[in-house]
């Protein structure tokens, strides 16, 4: 993939941009707006490709990007790879991070306080962590978070365990929409098409 400079922001339906930092971070896998404050932006950095370096984590902004903070209570030391980001729809002070780290660290994380701390959950790690292992926090119940994984995975408890769907589609599951007024209609887009 190609490199990038930072982050950017339109507040014009994306007529015009304006550079909002990060520009070292050089790649960006994720970017999570909270549901009810546009200027709280959490950012999941993949940093320098193909080797190491200090930028690659998750960085986050209260003042719609005019300041960044990177987030490290918590969250594992060692070199990162692919880190996917959530927030919570019912409790927007509640984040969720699955992060794949060099040696036993991978795991899936969550912080109570908006992302200041952090508690490692359990040890999931996404089978084939690629572009396609983000996670998606449901909207109609809390702590129930969708893992994109070779067999999509859910957990009901935030985290401590995870179980594969019922239903099975084709591998490399990349997004999933769910229904406003229907909680158990969701949508699923991977490499075979669009699922219901």
């Amino acid at each position: 993939s190609q490199a990038g400079v930072g982050s950017y922001k339109s507040i014009d339906d994306g007529k015009n941009w304006k550079h909002m930092g990060l520009a070292d971070t050089n790649t960006i896998a994720r970017i999570v707006v909270h549901p009810k404050n546009p200027d709280v932006v959490y950012v999941a950095a993949s940093g320098h490709e193909w080797t190491n370096n200090e930028e690659r984590g998750v960085y986050k902004t209260t003042d719609g990007g005019e300041t960044w903070k990177k987030l490290t209570a918590g969250i594992p030391l060692v070199d990162k790879g692919r880190i996917a980001l959530a927030v919570s729809p019912q409790k927007p002070g509640i984040v969720y991070a699955l992060i794949t780290a060099g040696g036993k660290e991978s795991g899936f994380f969550s912080s109570e306080d908006g992302g200041a701390t952090w508690v490692r959950k359990s040890n999931y790690k996404v089978v084939d962590p690629q572009y396609y292992g983000e996670i998606y926090a449901d909207p109609h119940q809390i702590d129930r978070v969708y893992a994109m994984d070779v067999r999509i995975q859910v957990t009901e408890d935030g985290g401590k365990t995870f179980r594969p769907v019922r239903w099975r589609m084709h591998v490399d599951n990349h997004a999933m929409v769910f229904d406003p007024g229907d909680p158990a209609h969701l949508l699923v887009g991977n490499d075979g098409g669009l699922y219901e």
